[in-house]
């Protein structure tokens, strides 16, 4: 998984993990690049298609939270379609927080991207999972909830912590912009 870890690295436009000052914990690492700090899934279930990635600017604000959708071989097209709509679960039972996500077509590919100010609630859901974080679409023409990543929530904690120190924010108390 060093490899997607190095993949969501270079997706992000940013630099070569040589160059950023990173950390690992579990399945979750940090990486600190120019002012801006990011905090993503390193492993995933078998069958995952993406990562989880939170972006903190430096003293944390502008926080982010997105679903970064990695295609898989020879797919094209959109992953999900417009009428579809996002299902967060952690330890397998949904939360709201998924309402508040809306999918989008950016610079890196397909995407779900959470409204800013709910970033500090998604923390805070992780922190508390014993277990697992799912990102799942409810797909509306099929009628059926498809699990697109399902990803362990060991070492969250810890690699959020490191990114607070190196971008001078703490994580459970995220300024409002």
């Amino acid at each position: 998984m060093r490899f997607l870890a190095t993949i969501l690295l270079a997706s992000l436009g940013l630099a070569t993990p040589a160059i950023a000052q990173t950390y690992s914990s579990g399945d979750w690492a940090a990486a600190k690049i120019g002012q801006v700090c990011y905090v993503f899934t390193t492993r995933s279930a078998r069958d995952t298609s993406g990562a989880l990635v939170f972006r903190f600017e430096d003293k944390g604000y502008n926080a982010g939270f997105s679903y970064e959708y990695a295609p898989w071989p020879g797919e094209t097209g959109a992953p999900w379609g417009e009428d579809d709509y996002v299902v967060l679960e952690i330890d397998g039972e949904a939360t709201w927080l998924g309402d508040e996500m809306f999918t989008d077509l950016g610079p890196t590919g397909y995407n779900a991207s959470m409204t800013s100010g709910f970033v500090s609630e998604m923390i805070t859901e992780i922190n508390k999972a014993s277990n697992s974080v799912g990102f799942a679409m409810e797909r509306q023409s099929d009628g059926e909830t498809v699990l697109y990543g399902l990803f362990s929530a060991a070492g969250f904690a810890e690699s959020m912590a490191n990114a607070g120190e190196m971008c001078q924010f703490s994580p459970s108390a995220l300024p409002t912009s």
